[in-house]
This record gives C-alpha cells, sequence and structure tokens, in this order.
C-alpha cells in the first residue's frame, strides 16, 4: 500500500474533521456509548488556528487521495503538544498511525527549544497509550469531562460566595496578564492561543483581581464550556471563579455545562461533584516530564490543553 505523507493544506481540513468524527464514532460503538456529532462549520476556526500556528506540524497520511490518518503537533514554548492523532477505521493497524507519530514525534526531537513532549487521550484508548508510553510520554495526569444543566444542578451543600470577574478585550495589556499567569501555571506562554479565544465568536474572557494586579482569568463559551482558567490564588478562589462563570452562563439562559478538570484540581471537583455535575469521559494528560500546576487550572477543549 503506497502512503503519501505530506503537510496539512486548507483542503485537508473538512476530511479531517469527517475522519476525526468516524475515529470517535467507532471508539463510541465499542464501548456502546453515544455516536457524536461535530459540525464542521462551526469547528472551522479551531481547525484553521491549528493548520495555522502549527508550522509544518500538521501531517496528513492518503492513500489513493483519500485522507486516512492525520497528526496536527503545535509548540508553546518548550512544549510540543500532540493536539489531533488520528488514523481512519479502515486504515487501523495499517502502520500508518505509528509512520505518522514516528515522523511527528522526529519534528520534536530535532527542536532544541523542545523540554517537554506531551498528549492528551482517551483513557480506554489503550493503542495511543501504549504508543505514547513506548516512545517516554508517559500518563502524569487524569482529566474528567464533566457535564451539568440547570435541571440537574442540585442544592448546594455549603455556600460559595462568586468571586468578581470583569470582562477582557482584546488588547495587549489582557494578553500580557495572561500570558503572565499562564508562565507561572503552565510553565509556558502561549499568547497566540489567547489572540484566538479572545477574538473567538461566543467565547467571553473574565478577569479577576487581588487589588490591582490581575490574578486569575476564566473563558466561558456560549456552548457552555468553561475554560481554560487559571488562578494564581487559593483552591477557594478556584471555586468561587466556578461560581461566577456558572452564575453568569446561566444569567444568559445556557443550560448546560461542560468543564474538564484535571486530576489535581480537587477543589474544582468538589464543587462541581457538590452542584451535582457527573462525569461523562476520563482522559489522560501525558509528558515526557512533569509539567504544570494543574491544582490551579481547568483546561480548554484538549486540542490546545
Amino acid at each position: 500500500m503506497k502512503v503519501n505523507y505530506r503537510p496539512a493544506e486548507e483542503k485537508d481540513l473538512e476530511p479531517a474533521h469527517q475522519t476525526l468524527v468516524e475515529s470517535l464514532n467507532q471508539f463510541a460503538v465499542q464501548r456502546a456509548l453515544p455516536v457524536v456529532e461535530l459540525d464542521f462549520e462551526e469547528g472551522l476556526p479551531l481547525w484553521r488556528h491549528l493548520l495555522g500556528t502549527s508550522g509544518e506540524g500538521f501531517l496528513v497520511a492518503e492513500v489513493k487521495k483519500r485522507l486516512a490518518g492525520f497528526c496536527c503537533n503545535i509548540v508553546r514554548g518548550n512544549l510540543w503538544l500532540v493536539s489531533y492523532f488520528v488514523v481512519a477505521p479502515e486504515f487501523q493497524g495499517s502502520g500508518i498511525g505509528r509512520a505518522l507519530f514516528e515522523r511527528a514525534l522526529g519534528e520534536a526531537q530535532s527542536n532544541e527549544e523542545v523540554e517537554v513532549v506531551a498528549a492528551y487521550t482517551n483513557a480506554s484508548n489503550w493503542p495511543s497509550i501504549s504508543l505514547y508510553t513506548r516512545n517516554g510520554i508517559f500518563p502524569r495526569m487524569p482529566v474528567l469531562k464533566l457535564e451539568g444543566t440547570i435541571s440537574s444542578i442540585c442544592e448546594a451543600t455549603r455556600e460559595v460566595e462568586p468571586l468578581e470577574g470583569e470582562v477582557a478585550g482584546l488588547t495587549e495589556e489582557t494578553i500580557a496578564s495572561v500570558d503572565g499567569i499562564d508562565l507561572e501555571i503552565r510553565g509556558i506562554n502561549r499568547e497566540i492561543d489567547h489572540r484566538f479565544w479572545l477574538g473567538a465568536t461566543g467565547m467571553r474572557c473574565y478577569l479577576f483581581r487581588k487589588g490591582e494586579k490581575v490574578t486569575s482569568y476564566a473563558y466561558v463559551s456560549n456552548d457552555g464550556t468553561i475554560g481554560p482558567l487559571a488562578t494564581l490564588n487559593s483552591e477557594d478562589d478556584m471555586e468561587r471563579m466556578l461560581c461566577f462563570c456558572l452564575d453568569r452562563l446561566s444569567s444568559q439562559g445556557v443550560d448546560s455545562f461542560t468543564v474538564h478538570v484535571p486530576g489535581g484540581n480537587t477543589g474544582a471537583l468538589s464543587l462541581l461533584y457538590d452542584r451535582g455535575f457527573i462525569i461523562q469521559e476520563l482522559s489522560l494528560l501525558m509528558s515526557s516530564l512533569p509539567f504544570g500546576r494543574w491544582e490551579n487550572y481547568i483546561i480548554s477543549r484538549p486540542s490546545l490543553l
């Protein structure tokens, strides 16, 4: 079987999206889970962001002009992250996935600025976990995808006063503030992603201060997703920020919520379970070296961590 490996182009984005949906639904059917529906047009800004900021790191594999798989990795500071690694169901087990990943990993190993290689995968995806582990990328942290709705949120067993936040604009001052927080919490800068989020339709950022200094930020989306969210402060502030986000989304008519919470963030997990959220998916953050203060962080959509 002749396989053509090459950098991705704009024309590959919709086939990549369809391949992702096919792979996710194969995974869901195998585990008796609901199939997923992802709208390409809604996801197109993110696809374009990944294509435009991954350099040569967005690779596709073609077989007779059919997209058989793709691997997209992004570099942010000293972190090299696998955003997507997908092989179409009919080509799984053919060696295409391994070849794609080896080509991608070679880029990370040749980049002198990269210190940490990381990936994100479903905790039940044993082939991917095994592939990553064999290449020195080890499981570090569980990540729980929690969901709740207005009707299912139960009365809290304890009162938590929401922290007051202010809407952030796409300004250099905002970028400097949130990127500075990331540097302390995640250990890396990612100005380019904050510019994307701050300009995204249906997404808003709120800043939280201690005195005059911005010490926390939180993004919320019209679809009910909360994150990324980061704070330099205590566990209490994490809980109060989440309450602010839930209140703000509820007041805007959003009735269902999704949060991706690292297992080390016990404050967020305690509050959300106390509010009646339930787990929908368990994933793993994997990396070559430990990084990040995950007790102070809630991730964005997994492709950007």
